[in-house]
């Protein structure tokens, strides 16, 4: 794993992180990481996809990991998600062969979005846990923009929903993660992820917007583009899978071909799961079938 940078068109020092195959690569993996973790969290995932011959690039965020030394943390930073988007756009552009974008819940509505405005870079789409059709984001959005008017925009959100209400009496406020207590425990104890890096109410405003505007212009998608959207049955980020299935929907109603796992028992983390395995050789099964450049 090589950590590097690159400074974005607004002064932001962009931090990401590349792994590499024996040999040639076949293809790359472009990983859009979750809100408050970064994309050191992936080398596991990544060490899989590299032993399969992906070469693998993880950007972070603005306002995350690597990246939250130039922004701080939990802070977007200039021009919004455009500015998100540029940055994800300009790590595709150093990959090597045809380029499958995996994005991660909060990283879903990037990559969801990043696919929609830039129809010709992908040859797969991946959405892991995806927020998917969001019912109320509106409500949501006016709420927030409260908080905005009050000057709030940099204001820490002291938390993201009541993602731990299913599993209470719960161990850790973050059981809502994976079944695996090692995960959740490194969760808890990394600098860089929770607690310790919470998005403001700017920064959530933007990913809700998101949410609303990728949902809303999936005919934008090309149709030749393949979509895998994977989620765990008991994740409550995806309403456990029913906003995950309706996004599925709206895809395939706009032409789109659409592949979907659901994993029983599986929480919001997929790859930090007990069944990672099982999920992970879906994964590279599926990706391995969609290779070939559109």
């Amino acid at each position: 794993m090589t950590e590097h940078t690159f400074v974005d068109a607004d002064g932001v020092t962009i931090g990401y992180r590349e792994w590499t195959p024996d040999g040639a690569a076949r293809a790359t993996v472009v990983i859009a990481h979750g809100a408050s973790e970064h994309s050191g969290r992936y080398a596991r995932v990544a060490s899989t996809l590299t032993a399969a011959g992906f070469s693998v690039l993880a950007v972070d965020h603005r306002g995350h990991g690597l990246t939250s030394a130039s922004t701080g943390a939990g802070l977007l930073g200039p021009r919004g998600m455009a500015g998100v988007l540029d940055d994800l756009d300009h790590v595709v552009s150093l990959a090597t062969g045809p380029v499958l974008l995996l994005g991660h819940s909060m990283g879903s509505v990037i990559a969801l979005r990043y696919a929609e405005t830039h129809p010709d870079a992908l040859t797969g789409l991946v959405l892991s846990g995806p927020i998917g059709v969001m019912p109320g984001v509106e409500v949501a959005l006016q709420q927030l923009q409260g908080a905005l008017d009050g000057g709030l925009a940099d204001t820490p959100v002291e938390s993201l929903g009541p993602f731990n209400e299913e599993f209470e009496p719960a161990r850790t406020p973050y059981d809502w993660l994976s079944r695996s207590d090692a995960e959740v425990d490194a969760y808890v104890a990394d600098p860089w992820c929770g607690d310790q890096n919470p998005l403001t109410y700017g920064y959530l405003a933007a990913v809700l917007s998101g949410v609303r505007d990728s949902a809303d212009e999936v005919g934008r998608l090309p149709s030749t583009l393949p979509v895998l959207v994977i989620a765990g049955e008991r994740d409550p980020v995806s309403a456990f899978t029913a906003q995950a299935r309706a996004l599925a929907e709206a895809m395939r109603s706009a032409g789109l071909t659409v592949t979907e796992d659901y994993y029983p028992g599986a929480r919001h983390e997929l790859l930090n799961e007990t069944n990672r395995a099982e999920v992970e050789a879906a994964l590279v099964a599926w990706l391995t079938e969609h290779l070939s450049p559109r």
